[in-house]
Parts: structure tokens; C-alpha cells; sequence
């Protein structure tokens, strides 16, 4: 679930940087095709795939990524076009938990089909290459803020822990 949400923030993060009209502050527009690319060169390398195994693994895994991001952006919808009665939200609230664990099925399943032509070592390496990918691209976003951004989610984190007092 960490890496979904890794991941789901990873896109989001990115679409926010696609928004910016291109040229602005030298940032070029975000490119999915480049992205996904990068993400498929660093997993390659990382489990030393073969190009038969990432030819199999690859057409998989983009499809389970798929599905779980439709799912993550109903969960994004139930989450923002919740009524204000009691009955919604818990209805909202059952219906998220549903997809997060309809989530989690999409990726044990798949990784199912995935072991049955790629080793488990491999496997594993791929996961713990996409949770590296995922932290070096979030760092990066981190990194590339404006200057007086820099320091701007603590002194909101601050705001808030001070209206809980």
C-alpha cells in the first residue's frame, strides 16, 4: 500500500509540474511516455531483466498500475464529492476500504501471473527498485522547489499542529 500511495503521489506531484506552462523556471513539461520509460530502464536495470523477461513483466505490471490508478482516483473523487450526511460518509468510507483492498488484490494477483515467467528474485528486486525509483523522483521533486518553497510544508505542518492545541 506504501508504494501505491508512493506512487499515486509521485503522479500527482508530476501533474502539478505538468500544469506549469513549459519553459518556466527552465522546468520542462512533465512527459508520461519519458516517465514511464524511466521507470522501465531503472527497473530493467536494478533486477537485471533479460529483454524476454521484460518483455513479459512490462505489459503486466503497466496494467496493474493502470488499474490501481483508476482506483486511486475514485477513491480521490468519493473522497472529494462526499455529502455531509453521516450516511455518506460512512458509505464513502466503506466504499474506499473496498477499493484499497481491491487495490491490493490487482497487485498480488498480478505479481501471481508475473512469477509464473520471471524468477522471485528478480520480482523482488523490481519491488525494491520501484520503492528506491519512487524516493529518488519524490526527492527530486523536493529538491527543484522554488526558493522560498523550500521550508513552506514544515511551516504548515507547524500552522496546523498549533490550531490542534
Amino acid at each position: 500500500m506504501k508504494k501505491f500511495l508512493m506512487t499515486m503521489f509521485v503522479v500527482a506531484v508530476s501533474l502539478c509540474a505538468s500544469a506549469q506552462p513549459n519553459g518556466q523556471k527552465g522546468q520542462p513539461r512533465f512527459d508520461p511516455q519519458k516517465f514511464q520509460q524511466m521507470v522501465e530502464e531503472s527497473l530493467t536495470k536494478a533486477a537485471s531483466l533479460t529483454a524476454d523477461e521484460a518483455k513479459v513483466f512490462f505489459p503486466l505490471y503497466n496494467e496493474m498500475r493502470e488499474r490501481q490508478r483508476k482506483m486511486g482516483v475514485q477513491i480521490y473523487e468519493l473522497k472529494k464529492n462526499v455529502k455531509g450526511d453521516a450516511k455518506s460518509y460512512a458509505e464513502a468510507i466503506q466504499k474506499i476500504n473496498q477499493l484499497k483492498v481491491d487495490m491490493a488484490e490487482v497487485e498480488r494477483d498480478t505479481y501471481k501471473r508475473i512469477l509464473k515467467v520471471v524468477p522471485a528474485e528478480k520480482v523482488f528486486k523490481v519491488m525494491k527498485a520501484e520503492d528506491e525509483f519512487h524516493r529518488r523522483m519524490v526527492q527530486g521533486q523536493r529538491n527543484r522547489r522554488p526558493q522560498g518553497q523550500q521550508g513552506q510544508r514544515h511551516r504548515n505542518g507547524d500552522h496546523h499542529q498549533q490550531l490542534e492545541r
